[in-house]
């Protein structure tokens, strides 16, 4: 009997020291939700501050994607537990409507997930009725929608001059899908241009867009813009030549476009091969060799075998790129023969 007490002794104290931790359950991937918005006034009635308290404690993510539209100055803020505290210190126009994005500021405070969107009126203004606009935002070199960038709507009466060293009177950003959204503009006609830098004025080298005519709130609803590098001059691409493959094929493109067109055959980073065309629907390649490619053209507007870039200052737009859907795939021998309707 004793010999089985022992055994039971050993079984006992071997279990107590194989104790297995706690998994602490799943984790958190939800962002902190916002359970409240309070808008605190002063004395003269004037909008002091807004207090926002979400479900879990938070912490600042990146302050800069803060913006109001009209821009107000001297706005602070101050993180405590589960609220952020923005203080006012401009006094807010009868005017307008306001509009404040914390999108992509906060996150929680253990896990970090980020609250992607968190937008609102700041106030109500009942006597003003506003308008909505779009506007979609597209690389005009590479034709992919861009974002963070900013949108920015002046008066219609500001010089081109003054456009970039002013604040503008209402802007917006981009996201994901390249579209800015205004929600808050009073009737009226303004200038609208695009930039991709941290504020609001343009710094050389960044990539810029503007539209050619005045955008008229109530009529307008959606415009697109086609940004662009103006340091940027020609193609930055190496071209390439392969002398080694000794097997051919051809591409026939049936286009419903024609003028100054030239077509460009990509491979990586690499133009492989680059066709001039003159007033024809009808784009022959030939001789190419063997592989998968993309296929991308512009319209050559001054012919001078070169993509443009544009100018604000100047006033022109850059050549719009136009790229396949999918990438082609040539063989030996074979001609591949495809229709590609460009749409404007």
């Amino acid at each position: 009997m004793k010999f089985y007490e022992y055994i039971l002794i050993i079984l006992i104290f071997s279990s107590c020291a194989n104790i297995v931790p706690p998994t602490g359950g799943l984790k958190d991937t939800s962002p902190p939700v916002l359970l409240s918005n309070l808008n605190i006034l002063n004395n003269e009635s004037k909008l002091e501050k807004v207090i926002l308290t979400f479900d879990e404690n938070i912490q600042m993510h990146h302050w800069q994607n803060f913006y109001i539209s009209p821009p107000l100055d001297n706005i602070d803020y101050k993180i405590r537990g589960k609220q952020i505290i923005i203080n006012f210190n401009s006094n807010l126009s009868s005017e307008y409507i306001y509009w404040l994005s914390l999108s992509k500021c906060i996150k929680d405070l253990t896990e970090g997930n980020i609250i992607s969107n968190l937008e609102f009126n700041l106030k109500e203004n009942k006597n003003k009725i506003s308008e909505n606009i779009k506007v979609s935002v597209k690389n005009s070199f590479t034709n992919q929608f861009e974002e963070n960038h900013w949108v920015l709507l002046y008066p219609f009466m500001t010089s081109d001059s003054s456009v970039f060293n002013s604040k503008p009177l209402y802007l917006s950003k981009t996201k994901l899908n390249g579209i800015a959204e205004f929600n808050n503009i009073n009737g009226g006609s303004y200038k609208l241009v695009s930039i991709s830098g941290d504020d609001y004025f343009y710094h050389e080298d960044e990539l810029i867009s503007f539209s050619d005519s005045l955008i008229e709130a109530g009529k307008d609803t959606l415009i697109n813009l086609y940004c662009f590098n103006p340091l940027q001059i020609t193609d930055t691409l190496e071209s390439y030549t392969d002398t080694t493959s000794q097997t051919r094929g051809s591409l026939m493109l049936n286009t419903n476009i024609s003028g100054n067109i030239i077509v460009q055959l990509i491979n990586g980073n690499k133009v492989v091969l680059e066709e001039y065309f003159y007033n024809t629907n009808l784009l022959k390649l030939k001789n190419i060799s063997t592989g998968v490619y993309d296929i991308r053209l512009f319209f050559d507007r001054n012919n001078n075998l070169f993509w443009d870039s544009g100018s604000f200052t100047e006033r022109y737009q850059p050549e719009k790129m136009y790229y396949y859907p999918e990438k082609i795939t040539i063989r030996e021998n074979w001609d591949l023969e495809l229709e590609w309707i460009i749409e404007e």
